[in-house]
């Protein structure tokens, strides 16, 4: 067949053209949904809770209280950002508001080969997509299963807030869900330096994987809510991943046990509450020493450092592993490398065996523990406390809960109104003073620690402003302000990027918030 003949077969038969570099630059967007698939009732219902099973891409299964007839959707939005550089060649990453799984995968060259769309980075494979004839782009991710489908054009979530420019302050809605509103005027907050930090968050730029991710921004002072915002289509009515600053909540139901005379205190030995567990594996003199002060200071001796990948106790390593499913006996034999007390050390498996103690010294399953004493008094909403697999099948006390922001951000109100929520006492305020007095010296996160709760400074002035801060991954931060009676509540989705999400705390907040509230 002649050349000549070739190419009128083609025109004829409309073969469609090869597709050029140029049509990837933009934003892709996709979006799934995981489940979970929800069967029968009659399997998932314990203690007045509806346990979530686990979905399709392998989301931990939670315990919902029943009475709020929801799920925790595992929903993934992924959106593809190809951009052309100044050498004219391409880069692409992914934003992921759910997971940010774009952070592992990184900033990437950009190769088109005929219909294959290769993602390439030194010193990783490449990550390959593809086009299919209808214009739509095909990736796999090794963290969810199946195709994500990504069509061309950003939808509205992609945006901090899609067709605003500036943002004009209104006073919050009051919801049923016992907070008294006010304008910020109200309680003596000049409007300026609140409104311009919102306009920062509305005018964040989305065309770098490293860019800012703030979800939501509440403030609260003098018992009202003042600022209640959300961006990137997160709103009040959704639970938000508050990674380990529900970890602040563990010593808090460890306050509350001891106020309501259960057989534990800070000087309980740890291993007599778990003589269920005996023998001890890497049985060590130091670990008769280790208390349950210990274990809330993050200095508890074992060898477990979640910020170091080969530390046996490190979170993701306990959490893989199937030797020993039961994470509290895991932790338990865990090796000692310090005498109890010496070093403070991040360590969420500590945390969590505090779950261990609480069940042991007040009888109750967790999760209705923590509803029966906190969630019902307080008048939250939905909400879903993360389980592990059994044994046991309980709480997860080291964090991946989900809250509400305005109802976490009620934690900060019990400090700020002597452990009550509008007037019913919920935990003694001499346990809050004691979970914020500095038990540990300045060390990995660069804080202070007390009772589970991060311990620093803010300088306006001359004046020198105390925190107390419940932090998650990511930027999941209540930041209690006593000397300002004031509580700021933020939730963000910039997982696995601290140096990001770490500037929240340490610039946003006293830039723009304590420098509203000091005259």
């Amino acid at each position: 067949m002649s050349r000549l003949l070739c190419l009128l077969t083609i025109l004829l038969l409309g073969a469609a053209p090869q597709p050029s570099p140029n049509d990837l630059i933009g934003v892709w967007s996709a979006q799934r949904d995981f489940g979970p698939k929800i069967q029968s009732s009659a399997q998932v219902v314990r203690s007045g809770f509806f346990i979530q099973p686990q979905s399709e891409s392998g989301t931990a299964p939670f315990a919902i209280p029943q009475r709020f007839r929801s799920t925790l959707r595992d929903t993934q939005h992924f959106y593809f950002v190809v951009q052309r550089r100044t050498d004219g060649t391409l880069e692409a990453f992914f934003r992921n508001p759910e997971s940010n799984a774009g952070a592992g995968i990184g900033t990437r060259s950009v190769v088109l080969a005929g219909a294959d769309v290769h993602l390439q980075r030194a010193n990783a494979p490449d990550l390959t997509g593809s086009l299919d004839q209808a214009g739509a782009l095909h990736f796999q991710f090794r963290w969810f299963p199946g195709d994500f489908v990504f069509q061309k054009g950003a939808d509205p979530v992609f945006y901090p807030r899609a067709g605003v420019t500036n943002y004009q302050y209104r006073k919050p809605a009051a919801l049923a869900d016992g907070w008294h509103t006010a304008s910020l005027s109200a309680v003596g907050l000049a409007p300026k330096p609140i409104v311009d930090l919102v306009n920062s968050i509305v005018h964040a730029s989305t065309d770098s994987l490293r860019a800012p991710y703030i979800q939501s921004l509440q403030i609260e002072r003098h018992g009202r809510l003042v600022l209640d915002e959300y961006f990137y289509g997160f709103d009040a009515g959704r639970p938000h991943d508050m990674r380990s600053a529900s970890k602040s909540v563990t010593t808090l139901m460890i306050g509350r046990a001891i106020q309501d005379h259960a057989p534990v205190s800070p000087s309980s030995p740890v291993l007599r509450l778990f003589s269920q567990y005996a023998p001890i594996a890497n049985d060590d003199s130091r670990k008769q020493h280790m208390t349950v002060a210990h274990l809330m200071t993050m200095s508890s001796g074992f060898a477990c450092d979640d910020n170091d990948d080969t530390s046996p106790g490190n979170e993701d390593a306990m959490q893989s592993q199937s030797k020993q499913p039961d994470w509290y006996k895991y932790t338990l034999d865990l090796p000692m490398l310090y005498e109890p007390g010496m070093r403070s050390i991040y360590c969420s498996a500590g945390i969590n065996l505090l779950g261990g103690i609480l069940t042991r010294v007040t009888g109750k399953w967790l999760p209705a523990y923590f509803d029966q004493h906190f969630a019902r008094p307080m008048q939250f909403g939905t909400y879903g406390l993360w389980l592990m697999s059994p044994p046991p099948e309980t709480a997860y006390m080291a964090g991946g809960d989900y809250f509400r922001p305005r109802d976490f951000l009620k934690f900060g109100q019990l400090f700020l109104d002597h452990g009550r929520w509008n007037g019913r006492p919920i935990i003694s305020d001499e346990w809050l003073k004691q979970s914020a007095i500095p038990r540990t010296s300045p060390e990995g996160e660069g804080d202070q620690y007390g009772y589970g709760w991060h311990l620093f400074d803010y300088h306006a002035g001359s004046k020198t402003i105390h925190a107390i801060s419940a932090g998650g991954n990511g930027g999941q931060l209540l930041v209690i302000l006593p000397q300002l009676d004031m509580a700021v509540m933020m939730t963000a989705g910039n997982y696995g990027q601290f140096p990001v999400w770490r500037t929240y705390a340490q610039d946003l907040i006293p830039r723009y918030v304590v420098s509203a509230a000091v005259k």
